[in-house]
């Protein structure tokens, strides 16, 4: 993997989910908020995951259109 192909995948709108998520969390936990940073991982879980879903599906449909298989 090259480094712009890494740069462009941190800066995609998951990567940016993922990171404010993990800091809001850890900061909750730095101040004993248990009970909110487990909400936030809740609230974050699902936008992350259909993230992930939508990104592998244009994938995968690029790979079909573009004649490369996995």
């Amino acid at each position: 993997m090259q480094i712009k192909e890494i740069g462009l995948q941190l800066c995609t709108c998951t990567w940016i989910e993922i990171m404010t998520c993990i800091g809001i969390t850890f900061y909750l936990l730095y101040i004993s908020e248990n009970r909110l940073a487990l909400i936030t991982i809740l609230a974050f879980s699902p936008l992350i995951g259909f993230h992930f879903a939508v990104s592998r599906t244009i994938k995968d449909e690029h790979c079909v259109t573009c004649g490369e298989s996995n």
